[in-house]
């Protein structure tokens, strides 16, 4: 089976897609239109340079005719707390925050269920398991959304790490030439902070 017919059968049946200016959510988005299918897309805005992505994705959802919704966040640090105690896992890098406030900012908008690009590095990598996809599920689960990877479908024989499948289907699908970048926010590393905020935690009664 090719990659277009796995992904195209993992597809759920909504409309709302948690996008970002990356590849692999506007992979689904393309299908999902090629289906004939309406589209609505997600985005969380941290305004953080070198990370925020907002411009590219605004651009594809103009060039894709996608409605969008931005949900603001520019202080991922504030929900640090909120996501330890979500999570209880300490954490080397802020980006896994961004997880919770989009997932949270889809519940105060009324959305019950989105699928996401999430899990196509970890796929393409073959890689067995990932820190990443079970803090991003659990976040999701806390805020009542339901998560659907359709990437978590694919198998693949040799790992593509440069995800050149991925890309040549991309093509296939319209969608320009898009950079990879990295995802770690800009700043200090905080793993011992969350360490000893996990270990207040632990110690308070009840």
């Amino acid at each position: 089976m090719t990659l277009r017919d796995t992904l195209l059968q993992a597809l759920p049946a909504t409309e709302a897609v948690a996008v970002s200016g990356g590849l692999d959510s506007w992979v689904l988005v393309r299908l999902l239109q090629e289906l004939g299918r309406p589209v609505r897309g997600y985005t969380l805005a941290t305004g953080i340079a070198g990370y925020c992505e907002l411009e590219r994705t605004q651009a594809l959802a103009e060039r894709f005719a996608v409605p969008l919704t931005v949900f603001r966040a520019p202080d991922l640090e504030a929900a640090l707390g909120r996501f330890l105690q979500v999570t209880r896992t300490p954490i080397y890098n802020l980006h896994p925050v961004s997880k919770l406030l989009l997932a949270e900012g889809l519940r105060d908008a009324g959305v019950a269920e989105v699928m996401g690009g999430d899990a196509a590095d970890q796929v393409f990598r073959g890689e067995t398991s990932c820190d990443l996809l079970p803090l991003t599920r659990a976040c999701f689960a806390h805020a009542g959304v339901r998560l659907h990877l359709p990437f978590q479908a694919v198998t693949i024989e040799q790992p593509d790490p440069d995800k050149r499948a991925l890309r040549a289907l991309a093509a296939e699908l319209g969608l320009p030439a898009i950079p990879k970048r990295p995802t770690l926010v800009p700043g200090p590393d905080i793993l011992e902070r969350t360490r000893q905020e996990l270990a207040l935690c632990a110690a308070l009664p009840g």
